[in-house]
């Protein structure tokens, strides 16, 4: 099964048309950075809330760096923010501030310096050497992919510089596994035909992710459920900035929208909706995911966040979400008047990594939810 490796020169075409599209995002961005600096002037109270904290804090040091600088998120959407058109092309080898595993230099980002300049322009010559034989995640896809139904088989996009081994046409690294890892939680415990089921009998399937990354599962999703999708990520203006290129290129026949002012609501037309986490929202949805930035969030966050997804879940819809949560309180702590556990996701399928790796997952309902 495995066909060779694929480098990011492969995978990293970018037209004019797209390269201005993602101009615009980052613009998006930056005008919400702005207008919540506005917002945080007026209401100072509002920071607490509004501003990145814990591990995305702009003073956090999540890397050993040998002159001792601070670097981490902000280095990285710095970076992008620059417009650099090479950066953009190769966007996927600059996001390890989102799953802690750094592709550019195929490692977990722990035992690797922030990436805090732009790469050489011969880095696939470094990753020539960098790159051996399939590493574990590679195995564990593999066994995986074949004991779940073929659309179900995470296969990332030729593009954004993706790299890794090149496995019955699917290109698979540690960030695809960990996809991989989360589609076979929805499907073993049910998640996936309850939302075909309430795709069929509404439309269009309504779905909220609270911290999206940089678009990854959103995409898996989006092709999982064919389009018929109103899917709108909640995140800082700066991850947005990663997410919204991301999913906005990949899918740009649909009805795809940076907000800026709110209350934002969930229109009826398949596409995305990125939403800055400083403007009012009055959505509901079949399913709101919350995966690995419970955990890096303060507590105040963590809280305000469950609250905002039992009201956007209603009294029929679920809360997924997968984190590691020893230091703070998570969901399962938030008072009842807001969420219960339905269900502690169990699977047959994945290997030892889970739980350990990325944390227990859970499908969350309203407290007084009765179905």
């Amino acid at each position: 099964m495995f066909q060779g490796f694929v480098f990011s020169d492969e995978t990293s075409a970018l037209s004019d048309a797209e390269y201005t599209a993602a101009l615009a995002c980052l613009d998006a961005a930056k005008e919400a950075i702005e207008r919540r600096a506005y917002l945080i002037a007026a209401e100072p109270e509002c920071a607490a809330l509004l501003m990145p904290d814990e591990g995305w804090h702009p003073d956090s040091q999540p890397s050993f760096e040998l002159d001792g600088a601070t670097r981490n998120a902000q280095t990285s959407y710095e970076l992008l923010a620059s417009g650099d058109r090479d950066i953009i092309a190769k966007m996927r080898l600059y996001g390890h501030s989102f799953t802690g595993y750094q592709l550019a230099t195929l490692e977990l980002a722990g035992k690797r310096p922030w990436l805090s300049k732009k790469l050489p322009d011969n880095w696939d010559q470094v990753l020539s050497f960098l790159a051996g034989p399939p590493d574990q995640a590679v195995f564990d896809y593999v066994a995986v992919a074949s004991a779940l139904p073929e659309g179900l088989r995470c296969a990332p996009p030729r593009k954004f510089g993706e790299i890794g081994w090149l496995i019955d046409g699917a290109i698979v690294n540690d960030d695809t596994y960990a996809y991989l890892e989360r589609l076979c939680l929805m499907h073993e415990n049910g998640l996936i035909d309850h939302l075909r089921a309430r795709q069929e009998t509404n439309g269009v399937l309504r779905i909220v992710e609270i911290g999206g990354g940089f678009g990854g599962l959103a995409y898996y999703l989006m092709k999982l459920f064919g389009d018929a999708v109103r899917y709108a990520i909640i995140d800082i203006p700066e991850s947005l900035a990663f997410s919204s290129i991301y999913c906005s290129l990949l899918y740009p026949e649909l009805d795809n929208r940076f907000e800026q002012e709110g209350p934002v609501r969930m229109p009826d037309a398949p596409g995305f909706s990125f939403v800055p986490n400083t403007i009012a929202r009055d959505m509901t949805a079949d399913l709101v995911i919350n995966t690995l930035s419970l955990s890096e969030m303060s507590d105040a966050q963590i809280h305000d966040y469950c609250k905002s997804a039992s009201a956007m879940i209603g009294d029929t819809g679920i809360f997924f979400e997968q984190n590691h949560q020893a230091n703070h309180q998570g969901p399962g702590d938030i008072p009842p008047l807001y969420l219960k556990n339905l269900k502690k996701c169990e699977s047959q399928i994945l290997t030892a990594s889970f739980p350990e790796r990325r944390g227990d997952a859970n499908f969350w309902v309203n407290a007084d939810y009765q179905g």
